[in-house]
């Protein structure tokens, strides 16, 4: 594996380790918040509004049953004896249309007579547990008490009674006098409430059994039979509050219990992963896809850059930084390919090596910067009049080798002359001064015994063999370095 894939599989894992950090991070954070928002606030909260709503319903017939308790016909009758069951029946019948009660009712101490609009129905006794409510609430300090019971008229109904006690004008208790709701109005509350919240309510008493709860409510009817809530039955039923979650289905159920005294009941509040928990859920998503997204553009940008350094690199590593021809490195590489393709193919293949006259000079009398100058437009010089298929290098800080592919070595001399020709009559202004050098070249063409050192080997000694013929001329190896 190479550098360049080890450096993008690097950044690629510190670049996704850290947004699924932090987006996991941003994520828990932000949920445990949201679940200690609802086990903490929200729903305590509902319960303290659905509490209070059902004290502001409760207000009225405790207002009502506290008139029925001082009104002064319902004390002249019990005190006159009771005579006429037909006038408290009327009074009582009036109270339940009049105000739009489930029930009304009176309770006789004297006689235990149970009053109600349709009649004097029974006498309340100590030994029938369902009038034990009286008995209870008659020995009690309390001015009245709102109890949920079955109804004495008709007991398949559980209605909510608000009993109030009635004295004489000597302050003498003379029975217990009334009003009765329906449970309906409860369950219409938990029901508005559970379509506005989505939250699930109900009631349980005391020993855990469900006794309030909406239509749509699926539960079992005692908690301790509840697969989720048995485990905190004893913890409901024994604090008059408590806040708790468990796992249902996969998803958290977060449930809040409170004592409502006014019933004696337990109001249970369970709701489960909240739209704001599935929003969170949704951000993380969104979240890890745009990580993804950003991710692979950072990779793609760490890609081209990469590559365009990796190309600026290779380009430095094989090019003469002055002239942009190539250099040795280069040459080491293609010369055995081009031998090779040349022998495989059945081509000539020359070589030309040039060395510059008098360059010592320019440099000596104009400086380096001139002599930069002049190499580099003699640089553009060769480009300018060799092939495309032809290598230009620069051989060393005035030489420069040829390779020619498909070309023998009277083909390579005429270009040699030419070269030569074209630098001999080449000039470069220096303030007022015309500035121009020679060329001397040596060439070789592949024979079948060469190796790539010999090759240039014997162009190196023909151009020894210009430079000492006087310089400005093209020859071949002298015949002690041809091969054979």
């Amino acid at each position: 594996m190479t550098k360049k894939y080890q450096i993008l599989i690097i950044l690629s894992l510190l670049l996704f380790t850290g947004f699924i950090s932090t987006s996991l991070i941003s994520y828990f954070t932000a949920r445990d918040s949201l679940e200690r928002e609802i086990e903490e606030s929200t729903l305590p909260l509902t319960g303290d509004n659905i509490y209070s709503e059902i004290q502001r319903d409760l207000l009225r017939p405790i207002f009502i049953s506290s008139l029925m308790s001082h009104d002064t016909f319902v004390r002249d009758w019990v005190i006159a004896g009771e005579q006429d069951t037909e006038a408290i029946t009327r009074y009582l019948k009036e109270i339940q249309a009049r105000y739009e009660t489930e029930t009304s009712f009176f309770v006789s101490d004297k006689t235990r007579w149970y009053y109600h609009p349709k009649g004097a129905i029974k006498q309340v006794s100590k030994t029938d547990p369902q009038d034990a409510w009286y008995f209870r609430f008659k020995s009690d300090l309390a001015p009245y008490e709102i109890n949920i019971d079955r109804d004495t008229a008709d007991p398949s109904r559980i209605t909510v009674f608000i009993n109030y006690k009635v004295y004489d004008y000597n302050g003498n208790f003379i029975g217990a006098a009334g009003v009765g709701l329906s449970t309906s109005v409860v369950k219409q509350l938990i029901e508005d409430y559970q379509q506005r919240f989505n939250r699930e309510i109900f009631f349980i008493n005391r020993f855990g059994k469900v006794m309030i709860h909406s239509d749509s409510y699926t539960g079992a009817d005692q908690i301790r039979n509840s697969p989720e809530l048995s485990v905190y039955a004893t913890r409901i039923l024994t604090s008059p509050s408590s806040a708790f979650s468990y796992q249902s289905a996969g998803q958290t159920i977060y449930v809040n219990s409170r004592l409502v005294p006014e019933f004696n009941w337990y109001l249970i509040v369970q709701q489960a992963n909240s739209p704001a928990s599935e929003r969170i859920y949704h951000t993380l998503i969104l979240n890890l896809i745009g990580s993804v997204i950003v991710t692979l553009i950072v990779l793609l940008l760490a890609w081209l850059t990469i590559n365009k350094f990796q190309r600026r690199l290779e380009a430095l590593a094989q090019t003469d930084k002055l002239t942009g021809l190539a250099n040795r490195q280069v040459l080491d590489r293609v010369l055995p390919q081009q031998i090779a393709q040349a022998r495989r193919r059945g081509e000539p293949l020359s070589c030309m090596i040039g060395d510059l006259d008098g360059f010592k000079q320019v440099n000596d009398t104009y400086g380096h910067p001139v002599g930069d100058q002049m190499i580099n437009s003699i640089a553009e010089l060769f480009t300018s009049m060799t092939r495309g298929a032809d290598l230009v290098c620069r051989w060393g800080g005035d030489e420069f080798l040829f390779l020619l592919p498909n070309c023998d070595r009277q083909q390579a001399g005429q270009l040699a002359e030419k070269l030569r020709d074209a630098v001999e009559q080449h000039r470069l202004r220096v303030s007022n001064d015309l500035v121009g050098v020679t060329l001397s070249l040596g060439i070789a063409e592949l024979s079948e015994q060469d190796a790539p050192d010999e090759l240039i080997l014997r162009a190196d000694h023909a151009l020894l063999a210009s430079k000492g013929g006087g310089r400005n001329r093209v020859s071949e190896p002298p015949l002690e370095y041809q091969p054979g």
